[in-house]
């Protein structure tokens, strides 16, 4: 028989669902939100029908049939599943498929979804309450955090679908926020570089450095250790355990980062940077850019963009490129990181040389 299972949430509420298979397919019937008796009495019912062969999604007890102990119908627990419903099925194929930042990422979306609305049922989620949520969160949030959020929405509502979820699903997925195109990230030239390099002390050196020659995000540097740095292969792991989405990379060592790594003292185990914090970091580099006077809109970040730019005006391929800054697609390397600069488009005219 399947198990019935129960879950205890951060918020202290008490969920059930049963795993049963179907052609060897592991599957998900969702209670929900209930008490031991009524989830006993489902299940009970459940396993009925299952031996009778007559599972097709439809409902398992009347509504009618109500519990003393119950706060809502039967009716409501098996086919008007609740948002927290969704969460807690998002969260656990997530934690299988998923990093554990991905993991935090998409709960933290449904806290914030579930205060706006309220814990509504997930079939009541209409166009208009997506909307509402939208101009609410734009008061709070950035535009790309809440495509970021109606991108989760959408993904979990196709996921539970895949699972054959028993409670009521929207249709389709819910329309984006619709942005105007950003503005490209700026980046240093390389007189700008010698001057933060030359005004920085050896440690931090060291990781501007790291970060100038690898691309990578802030996190992802601090989260390399010395077992994914490989010197004799002069190469770097960029673990899925921090790097963004969870993408596993490689990076060769140029001559540059090379000696910087291979001059490091001390024992080589750990953190290449272990001294820092993320946030430490992203404000030590603005008090830095401020005294040797950086344009306005320079930050930490844009050391990645002058890592993937350099390299595009220098010739590289875009799709090489977007492979080592760990981009989803090349779709995103153009739309942030092909902000050539006139120099690289006057040296592309000028190979045209018909018509002289």
């Amino acid at each position: 028989m399947p198990p019935l299972r129960k879950r205890t949430l951060p918020s202290g509420k008490v969920h059930w669902d049963i795993r049963y298979r179907i052609d060897g397919k592991q599957k998900i019937y969702t209670i929900g939100e209930t008490d031991r008796r009524t989830a006993e009495k489902i299940y009970n019912e459940f396993c009925r029908r299952n031996t009778m062969g007559r599972l097709s999604g439809e409902r398992i007890i009347p509504a009618n049939n109500q519990t003393s102990g119950s706060r809502r119908s039967l009716t409501r627990i098996l086919d008007k599943s609740m948002l927290s419903d969704l969460a807690e099925l998002t969260r656990e194929y997530a934690v299988a498929n998923k990093s554990p930042k991905t993991v935090d990422r998409e709960q933290l979306t449904f806290t914030h979804l579930i205060k706006i609305p309220g814990n509504i049922p997930v079939c009541k989620l209409t166009s208009a309450l997506i909307e509402k949520y939208k101009f609410t969160r734009m008061k709070e949030v950035s535009g790309s955090t809440i495509r970021i959020e109606i991108r989760i929405l959408n993904t979990s509502i196709n996921q539970a679908k895949e699972l054959k979820w028993g409670g009521e699903l929207p249709e389709r997925g819910f329309k984006q926020l619709k942005l105007p195109d950003a503005e490209p990230p700026q980046w240093l030239d390389e007189e700008q570089i010698q001057l933060v390099l030359a005004n920085a002390d050896t440690e931090f050196k060291s990781y501007l450095q790291f970060l100038l020659h690898t691309g990578c995000r802030r996190n992802e540097a601090l989260g390399v250790t010395w077992a994914d740095t490989d010197l004799q292969r002069r190469q770097i792991i960029i673990r899925g355990e921090v790097a963004k989405m969870g993408k596993r990379r490689s990076i060769p060592l140029n001559d540059v980062l090379y000696d910087v790594l291979y001059a490091f003292t001390g024992p080589r185990m750990g953190p290449l940077f272990p001294s820092y914090g993320g946030n430490q970091l992203s404000m030590k580099f603005r008090r830095l850019a401020k005294k040797v006077n950086l344009p306005e809109g320079i930050s930490l970040h844009s050391l990645r963009a002058t890592f993937g730019s350099t390299l595009i005006n220098k010739g590289v391929d875009i799709y090489t490129v977007s492979k080592l800054l760990g981009h989803s697609s090349v779709k995103v390397t153009e739309k942030h990181y092909l902000a050539l600069g006139p120099t690289h488009m006057r040296e592309a005219i000028n190979q045209l040389e018909y018509g002289s």
